[in-house]
């Protein structure tokens, strides 16, 4: 059953080697967009991220937290041993065991979607919710927001993008 109050997920870089200026500035414009255009107050609202303490989840939950937003953790329990820590989100959601195995569930709940960059896992949950969208009969352009941003190269013990 899906949840009264308006489900806004946010995807991208789940590293911190991108421009973090422009991803907080587009980030906090797409968020403001979203609730003005459905004409709801940030309190009656839930952001959904991918539990993560770094990268846009990061910055989404900073924002969220400003905006007085209830926040969500939808994740694989790999976000329970990932480096960068969790972030104290209102609610944990946890499925399956590896990232990506929670995608399906992530986007079957949302409402909006924002992409700031990302890599592919970022992308194929954008093409997931297109399909449920089409699913709902709902066009994408009116729920879905993409930026991309700079991405910079990290050094060898970085790591992949998420």
């Amino acid at each position: 059953m899906k949840a009264q109050r308006l489900q806004v997920g946010v995807v991208g870089f789940s590293r911190p080697h991108f421009d973090h200026d422009a991803a907080a500035t587009l980030l906090a414009e797409a968020l403001d967009r979203v609730l003005a255009r459905r004409g709801v107050a940030p309190a009656d609202a839930d952001l959904v991220s991918g539990l993560t303490d770094t990268g846009v989840p990061r910055l989404a939950y900073q924002r969220a937290v400003v905006l007085g937003m209830r926040t969500v953790g939808l994740s694989a329990r790999a976000a329970l041993r990932a480096r960068s820590g969790r972030w104290p989100v209102d609610e944990v959601v946890l499925v399956g065991a590896r990232f990506g195995d929670e995608s399906a569930a992530f986007v079957a709940r949302l409402d909006e979607l924002i992409r700031i960059g990302g890599g592919p896992q970022s992308r194929r949950e954008v093409e997931l919710f297109r399909a449920e969208l089409a699913r709902r009969g709902l066009d994408p352009v009116a729920h879905l927001i993409e930026h991309e941003v700079a991405w910079h190269e990290p050094g060898p013990a970085a790591g992949r993008r998420r």
